[in-house]
């Protein structure tokens, strides 16, 4: 599969991201358009180059009649691989949460990321290049910092903006844990995409403001209801294991003694 491709879009075209597994980077070649970011709306003009992460919804409103858009698409796996190459001393955060254009940050480094943008544009179009995914991966390294780099100005008011929206996220994602735990739902996947962002982007937060993973929070949920059934009620293991969506006993067992060191039977003969 191509981890990075090229589109192009006009006034009569619907735009909306919603691979959150996909990075995009963008410019606006003619006319304006309205757009939503993460639920808030922008007006661009022409010439604006913007960058829009894995994790983050975006959707163009409306736009002038002669507006022509250009998107540059950059997958997971690449990503994952550029990230990686920018270095532990650069922390991201504060780039999942901000809309990035170059007409929002200082000057020069707007013209670095133009600069930025028209390398990746040829490396993406020419399939033919000597070593064209290294091209890729370094114009891509060398955007991402050129961007952090830039995030230093007000970037207190941009740190608090980010633990507001993890928080928030946070909350959103322990509701549904909990209103999914009699279920037995056990897949990050399905709460990253209630929740309208990426699986890795729903790690990040979980890790990086409580320490735990989504898996941890899950799993802890879920043994919570497993024991009050153990304890409250005369439930056998398979009527339990049918109630949490596991496919038999063994496999109830088996995930319940992960967790706690013991069985189930165990677990009510010492506490019931």
């Amino acid at each position: 599969m191509n981890n990075c491709d090229i589109f192009n879009y006009n006034h009569s075209s619907e735009i909306v991201k919603t691979d959150l597994y996909e990075s995009w980077i963008c410019r606006i070649e003619k006319g304006k358009a309205k757009v939503v970011f993460e639920q808030t709306e922008y007006k661009l003009a022409t010439d604006t180059i913007f960058f829009v992460q894995e994790g983050a919804s975006f959707k163009v409103l409306s736009s002038s009649r002669d507006m022509q858009m250009e998107v540059l698409v950059f997958k997971e796996a690449l990503m994952n691989v550029v990230y990686s190459l920018c270095g532990a001393e650069a922390d991201f955060g504060e780039l999942e949460t901000v809309f990035w254009t170059d007409k929002n940050i200082d000057e020069q480094y707007g013209r670095i990321m133009a600069m930025d943008y028209e390398l990746l544009k040829v490396a993406v179009q020419n399939t033919n290049l000597i070593a064209r995914n290294k091209m890729i991966m370094t114009g891509l390294v060398h955007l991402l910092l050129t961007i952090y780099n830039a995030s230093d100005i007000s970037s207190e008011t941009k740190q608090s903006d980010n633990g507001k929206r993890s928080r928030m996220l946070l909350n959103h994602f322990f509701e549904l844990v909990s209103e999914n735990a009699m279920t037995g739902q056990r897949s990050i996947s399905f709460y990253a995409e209630q929740l309208c962002v990426s699986a890795r982007y729903l790690f990040k937060v979980c890790k990086k403001e409580t320490g735990k993973t989504p898996k941890d929070f899950i799993n802890e949920t879920i043994i919570g209801e497993i024991k009050n059934a153990l304890l409250t009620t005369e439930m056998s293991h398979q009527q339990i294991a049918d109630r949490f969506g596991f496919p038999d006993q063994s496999a109830f067992g088996q995930f319940f003694k992960r967790q706690e060191g013991i069985s189930p039977s165990e677990f009510r003969k010492m506490y019931k």
